[in-house]
C-alpha cells in the first residue's frame, strides 16, 4: 500500500465503528502516517448537526484529514456536505471537498470489510521512513533518490527519509530490495520503541554515565512509556558505579571506565536492580576533556542486555560535548532496536 501524500487525521462516522471495528494499535501500524483518530459516535441518523460537529474538529486541523463512513450513511453524509456548499470531487471511490482551507477525504466503508486505503492528496509530502543499514548502503540509496526524496542522516547507519513523489516511493523501494537495508514506514522511531516493547509486555532500564539520562528522557517524552520504562540510573562517577550497579573495582582500575568490560558489568547491574526484560548501558568521553590517546575524546562504549543477549559496541564519535551525548543516545536507540530479531517486521 503506498504511504505517499496521505491525510494526517482520520474521523471515524459510525455507531460503534470505532470500538467494533478499529483498534487504535491497528491504525498506527496500518496508517503509520496518521497522526490522530476522533471517533464521532453521536449521529446514528446523520443529522445536520453532524456537519457542525465536523466543522468544529476541522477547526484544529491544519492537515488532510480522512472521514470514514459506514456505508450505509455515506451518501446522507455527502448530501449534507453539499447542502452546507461545499463542492466535491470524486477521487478513487472517495468524496474530496475543501472545508475552510483544510482538505477533507469522506470514504466508504463496509460494515464486514477492511478500511479502505486512504485517497491520495496531490501536493502532499507526508511518506516518512527510517532506513538502518550498512554507511554505503544508505549513501546508495541517497544516490538514487536526489529530488524524490529530503534525506537526512541521524547516524551513519541510521537515515529518516521523507519521500515527496510517487517515483521517490517506488525507487525507495526497488534500491532497498537490493541492499542489506531495514526500512521502517514510521515517523518516530522513539515511538515505536514503546509501541513494540508495550506490545510485547518487556521493560527497559538504562544506567548511564557519559548521556546523563538523555537515552532515558528521549524514552519517557513519548506517551505511554511508562508501561516499558522502568527507571535510569546515571552512575558518573566510579563509586557510584560499583555502589549502585556492583561494577567491580578491579574491572575499573584494570580497564577503566570507559571499557567493554565495565559496560558489561554496569548491564548487569542494572537488570539486576531494576528485574527489567532490557538493559542499556553507556560509558563514555564526552569532553572536551578527558581523552587520551588511547580513548580520545568521543569514545563511548554501549550494550544492550536483552534477557540472554548482550551486545556490546565500541563508538569514535566527533563533535562537541553535546553532539557526542546526542550521537551516543541514538546508537543507544538503534542497538536496542537491532536486539529484537521481530522489530523490523513488526511495523
Amino acid at each position: 500500500m503506498s504511504k505517499l501524500q496521505k491525510p494526517d487525521y482520520i474521523i471515524f462516522i459510525g455507531s460503534s465503528l470505532y470500538k467494533d471495528l478499529v483498534i487504535r494499535g491497528h491504525i498506527e501500524r496500518v496508517y503509520p502516517y496518521i497522526k490522530d483518530a476522533i471517533h464521532v459516535d453521536k449521529y446514528p441518523t446523520y443529522k445536520d448537526d453532524i456537519i457542525e460537529e465536523t466543522l468544529n474538529i476541522l477547526k484544529f486541523r491544519k492537515y488532510p484529514t480522512a472521514m470514514f463512513v459506514l456505508a450505509k450513511y455515506f451518501d446522507r453524509v455527502n448530501e449534507l456536505l453539499q447542502d452546507a456548499g461545499f463542492k466535491e470531487v470524486d477521487k478513487d471511490n472517495s468524496k474530496i471537498y475543501t472545508v475552510n482551507g483544510t482538505i477533507l477525504v469522506v470514504k466508504k466503508i463496509d460494515i464486514f470489510s477492511q478500511l479502505p486505503k486512504p485517497t491520495k492528496i496531490n501536493n502532499r509530502s507526508i511518506a516518512n521512513f527510517k532506513a538502518f543499514g550498512p554507511e554505503n548502503c544508505l549513501e546508495a540509496i541517497e544516490d538514487k533518490l536526489q529530488e524524490h526524496a529530503s534525506v537526512v542522516k541521524v547516524l551513519p547507519t541510521w537515515y529518516n527519509i521523507e519521500i515527496k513523489d510517487n517515483e521517490g516511493e517506488e525507487l525507495l523501494i526497488k534500491t532497498v530490495k537490493e541492499l542489506n537495508v531495514h526500512l521502517l514506514p514510521i515517523r518516530s522511531l522513539r515511538a515505536s520503541i514503546i509501541e513494540y516493547f508495550s506490545k510485547k509486555g518487556k521493560t527497559i532500564s538504562c544506567a548511564e554515565s557519559c548521556t546523563g539520562g538523555l537515552i532515558a528522557s528521549k524514552l519517557t517524552a513519548i506517551s505511554g512509556a511508562s508501561k516499558v520504562i522502568e527507571g535510569t540510573m546515571v552512575t558518573y562517577s566510579n563509586r557510584i558505579k560499583q555502589e549502585w550497579l556492583g561494577v567491580k573495582e578491579e574491572t575499573l582500575k584494570k580497564y577503566g571506565a570507559v571499557s567493554e568490560e565495565t559496560v558489561k558489568e554496569m548491564l548487569i547491574g542494572i537488570k539486576e536492580a531494576s528485574n527489567c526484560n532490557v538493559a542499556i548501558a553507556v560509558s563514555g568521553i564526552a569532553g572536551p576533556t578527558g581523552g587520551t590517546k588511547e580513548k580520545p575524546v568521543g569514545t563511548v562504549y554501549i550494550g544492550i542486555k536483552n534477557d540472554d543477549l548482550i551486545m556490546t559496541k565500541k563508538f569514535n564519535f566527533k563533535g562537541d560535548r553535546s553532539f557526542i551525548q546526542e550521537q551516543a543516545a541514538r546508537a543507544s536507540l538503534e542497538m536496542l532496536i537491532y536486539s529484537e530479531p521481530e522489530f523490523f517486521d513488526f511495523f
